[in-house]
């Protein structure tokens, strides 16, 4: 008898499913504080799930990606707080427009706003783009530069 009751107690722990951090820092335990955490439940479901970055193509779950040394083209830098940010997003689209699969990042790092494109392992990977870029895109070229900076690789 003891034994019989043993396995139905683990099987109705192991079919439990695990408690999420908010449903555990909202429970009342005697004799504790109490806090309540109230938010929609689109968040909750969030909680614990990897995040995806912008400027990443859309990832499939079990898509991982690295940080190495690598290179970057510039193609805008500018520090005009009033047309700087549009200027940047403007030329993100106008080159995703032509090169949807190209990675793109608009950051800002006071007072610049930058726009890189890329994810190049070698200098000349990203000099065949750039030439390539100033070709399609002559306004830009003069302006347009390669940098070197951590760039994101899929791990296979």
């Amino acid at each position: 008898m003891f034994f019989s009751t043993y396995i139905l107690a683990q099987d109705s722990i192991s079919n439990r499913q695990p408690e999420g951090i908010i449903k555990k820092i909202n429970r009342l335990e005697h004799g504790k504080g109490s806090v309540m955490i109230i938010q929609d439940d689109k968040i909750t479901e969030k909680l614990g799930k990897p995040e995806i970055k912008s400027g990443l193509q859309a990832q499939s779950s079990e898509d991982h990606f690295i940080k190495v040394s690598g290179w970057r083209i510039q193609v805008f830098s500018g520090n005009n707080q009033r047309i700087s940010k549009n200027e940047a997003f403007t030329k993100e689209t106008d080159i995703k427009s032509v090169f949807p699969e190209l990675s793109t990042y608009v950051k800002y790092n006071a007072p610049f706003w930058r726009l890189r494109v890329g994810d190049f392992q070698t200098f000349q990977d990203a000099q065949n783009k750039l030439v390539e870029l100033r070709h399609l895109f002559p306004d830009f070229g003069r302006e347009m530069s390669i940098v070197k900076e951590k760039i994101q690789v899929k791990v296979q």
